[in-house]
């Protein structure tokens, strides 16, 4: 067996809202805490292997792979690369993710108002709020085993490839919340406590547009 270990460190360029069912006085929409304490905001796992798999299947795509959309449900093929590692509704992932817990925040409420998208003017007694916290970054990491070291690099290399598309968590985002992106050398992958160096997953990605 082969034990692949990704390590992710990103850092913030803005606050960030990541919706909770917890309830807030004064505020509309909480932002979610970890299950233990609930004392920290928390990016769930879900959340996390939802972002990077979408981010892999865009990348492919630019690459002219063909890939499912996994964004639409019952649209999942079950054998193009993005399912073979990130799983599909008839086989189970490899890979294992953990939630989030973004210690150090600071947490703070943010008005708002809806507006008309037909108008262009805001609506008339439609204020909301919104529980929002910024801090510097994150660490996230990833493990997958895989029966052969084959497997675990290309579980690597698409790692490598979602985690650079642009993205953002939570809500607000047209309205700037949540973006985030790796800090440089802010990836490090290794199989079996061997690391993979940036040129062969490449080659691993580049290996898939060709075949």
């Amino acid at each position: 067996m082969f034990l692949l270990r990704v390590d992710l460190r990103f850092r913030w360029h803005s606050g960030f809202h990541i919706s909770g069912e917890r309830v807030e006085l004064w505020t509309d929409k909480a932002l979610a805490l970890d299950w233990k304490d609930e004392a920290f905001p928390t990016i769930p796992a879900t959340t996390l292997k939802g972002w990077l798999r979408e981010g892999a299947e865009r990348a492919l795509r630019g690459l002219g792979v063909e890939v499912c959309d996994a964004s639409q449900a019952g649209t999942t093929c079950g054998i193009c690369p993005v399912c073979e590692v990130f799983g599909h509704p008839r086989g189970k992932s490899p890979l294992f993710f953990e939630d989030i817990v973004l210690c150090d925040t600071l947490r703070s409420t943010r008005m708002g108002v809806s507006l008309s998208r037909f108008r262009r003017t805001a609506y008339e007694e439609r204020l909301f709020s919104l529980e929002t916290g910024f801090c510097p970054g994150f660490q996230a990491s990833v493990r997958g085993i895989f029966a052969t070291e084959e497997k675990a690099k290309k579980a690597a290399s698409l790692l490598f490839a979602g985690v650079r598309v642009p993205f953002a968590l939570g809500a607000g985002r047209s309205r700037g919340l949540g973006w985030f992106s790796l800090e440089e050398r802010g990836f490090v992958a290794s199989v079996n406590g061997t690391s993979l160096k940036e040129e062969d997953l490449i080659s691993e990605l580049l290996a898939l547009r060709a075949g």
